[in-house]
């Protein structure tokens, strides 16, 4: 099944744009957890880098947030991190979303824009969806 959308609600959206700017200035991070292309739960990660330009997630908390999300019966079909620039995908982000198939969903904390890309043989742009 080909994964061309996304869909959030306006409140995750909302809650996920918060902690970008929260975390100012370094990129924020979180998983997108959820079932098809629905996220059902945003869960803010730290960004163990503290890092402008680089986020990364510990691995025990990495363990602890797949651990979380099979508890709650969910998949993370997503991972969320800021830009102070474009939301695009920087060639850092291209090599990790070759290891993490799912959305990488990213928000421009200077353009306050969502945009979502997923690795299949190459990047592609998927569409946010605002669902009810």
């Amino acid at each position: 099944m080909e994964i061309t959308t996304i869909a959030l609600t306006a409140a995750q959206l909302e809650q996920l744009a918060s902690l970008a700017k929260a975390s100012l200035p370094s990129e924020s991070c979180a998983f997108l957890l959820g079932k098809g292309d629905r996220v059902v739960e945003v869960l803010p990660m730290r960004n163990a880098d503290e890092s402008a330009v680089t986020f990364s997630i510990e691995p025990s908390e990495l363990l602890q947030a797949y651990d979380l999300a099979e508890g709650k019966k969910l998949q993370v079909i997503g991972i969320f991190h800021s830009h102070p620039a474009k939301p695009a995908p920087s060639s850092t982000d291209k090599k990790f979303m070759e290891i993490n198939p799912v959305v990488w969903l990213i928000y421009s904390t200077t353009e306050g824009q969502f945009k979502a890309y997923l690795y299949d043989d190459m990047v592609k742009e998927v569409a946010v969806k605002i669902k009810g």
